[in-house]
């Protein structure tokens, strides 16, 4: 079974699109559905038993996860679980596989089996991690009953190379997907499989200029270790590139790609499977994504046992909404809080409150009778009396409902025409309004589909602006 795993969580240099949260904090560490994204992701992990180490491998300094990492493996100390957490710093951006190549050691010392799990750190879904695992033995268990049956063929050589990740989307999803970003094809890789062959993969492209199949490439890959003998050769064929006067084109040697270097060329060694997903998942790239994440962690959690984490229904709370146990709320009669509110520690919310499809971050301030309603409120912000914070509201519920009645291209001439879906000029805001840390708004004052840095003082209302 697999005994370790690894999260690539990137670099604050490729967090600019999740401004102005990332201004503060890692978006792997901004809290949605009461925890942080990243938490998420581990939690997912150690459901595996088999699983002893998790290995965070980014470009980020070593003290923004020190706490939470120290947070994880105290409670490991406490629990006495067998598993430990370690962040990795690249020396520099070494793209999606350079820090494998450069922590490779690390991954392979003391791994009990001859796979490792790896997943993007900025993915969301169910996380079916142990079906995965299963599928890797069962095609290893068929590949080496085959091996009994051929004394020259060896058993290691028919474990499968890779367990792929991938996201299968029904004509429906995909029309949805390619209404919510207008260059789809540039966002995801392909994958093409033989249904006939246990999912075997037969071809990935990584963001095709045309559709070749309905099954994206969802971050997450269960590896076998031998995929580092692809990675030494990808390497030495970009230092030789590099140190070619002749080689018309900048190679940095330093980087190297999963999507190009390691699955564009699994395939050709005809030992890589697919495993076949078809519930809810995203990338997060933009706070807009965040907003959305919230929604779909709540149904989730409200749909699972662990719902008692939630704040039970009543005629206050619309469920799902979680609120952190800290947090003072003075409960009236025309309090409403719901669906898909998260509401961080040491808040103070006032009387008559309206909060729907939100994120409320710590130590917020909110006064009587405001209405907060799909936006972002970041740490430590105060909200007057009789105030109103907004974002038209681009999420999943308002989409799924306008694809349905206009189908894909209305639905796109819609947003490119029509008043309520006007973007404020940034891109995949998803016209949601966020307040940076500190932020303080007055009393009676609107603030609609707008961008507030940090630290500034709102006294009058703002429409469509992004305020420096």
């Amino acid at each position: 079974m697999t005994s370790k795993a690894v999260i690539i969580i990137g670099g604050p240099s490729r967090g600019t699109r999740f401004r102005p949260l990332a201004l503060d904090q890692s978006k792997y560490l901004f809290p949605i559905a009461g925890k942080p994204l990243l938490s998420h992701t581990i939690d997912a992990i150690l459901k595996i038993d088999s699983i002893n180490e998790i290995l965070l491998i980014g470009f980020y300094e070593n003290s923004i996860f020190e706490e939470f990492i120290n947070e994880y493996n105290s409670k490991f100390d406490y629990s006495n679980k067998n598993c430990r957490i370690k962040y990795l710093k690249e020396f520099k951006a070494l793209g999606t596989a350079g820090g494998l190549y450069q922590y490779k050691d690390e991954i392979l010392k003391n791994n009990n089996s001859d796979n490792f799990l790896l997943i993007h750190g900025d993915i969301i879904c169910s996380f079916p991690l142990i079906q995965m695992i299963e599928k890797f033995e069962s095609i290893k268990m068929l590949n080496n009953n085959t091996v009994s049956n051929n004394i020259n063929l060896k058993k290691n050589d028919l474990s499968p190379d890779a367990i792929l990740f991938g996201v299968n989307l029904d004509n429906y999803n995909y029309d949805l997907m390619l209404t919510m970003s207008s260059t789809y094809h540039t966002s995801f890789g392909l994958i093409a499989y033989d249904s006939k062959d246990h999912d075997k993969v037969i071809h990935y492209v990584e963001k095709p200029e045309s559709k070749i199949s309905n099954v994206i490439n969802g971050g997450i890959y269960l590896f076998n270790i031998n995929v580092f003998k692809l990675l030494s050769k990808a390497k030495i064929e970009k230092i030789q590139k590099s140190n070619d006067e002749n080689y018309y084109e900048f190679i940095d040697e330093d980087t190297l790609s999963i999507e190009h270097d390691i699955l564009q060329k699994l395939p050709d060694l005809n030992k890589t499977y697919v495993f076949n997903y078809k519930g809810f998942w995203k990338t997060i790239k933009t706070p807009a994504d965040a907003i959305i994440a919230n929604e779909l962690y709540l149904d989730l959690i409200y749909q699972s046992k662990s719902k008692d984490s939630l704040v039970k229904p009543s005629i206050n709370i619309s469920p799902p909404v979680f609120i952190d146990k800290s947090t003072n709320i003075d409960y009236t009669m025309s309090t409403k809080f719901g669906p898909y509110v998260s509401i961080g520690k040491n808040c103070i919310i006032g009387s008559g409150c309206r909060i729907i499809n939100s994120i409320i971050l710590e130590n917020v301030e909110i006064g009587s009778n405001t209405i907060i309603k799909n936006s972002i409120i970041s740490k430590n912000c105060k909200i007057g009396n009789w105030s109103r914070i907004e974002g038209s509201g681009m999420n999943l519920v308002s989409i799924n409902e306008l694809i349905r009645k206009n189908g894909t291209s209305k639905m796109k001439a819609l947003m490119e025409t029509n008043e309520n879906f006007k973007v404020i000029g940034i891109r995949d805001s998803g016209n949601i309004t966020i307040l940076g840390s500190n932020v303080q708004v007055k009393d009676e004052v609107l603030v609609f589909n707008s961008f507030v840095l940090p630290s500034k003082v709102i006294g009058e209302d703002l429409r469509y602006e992004v305020i420096m």
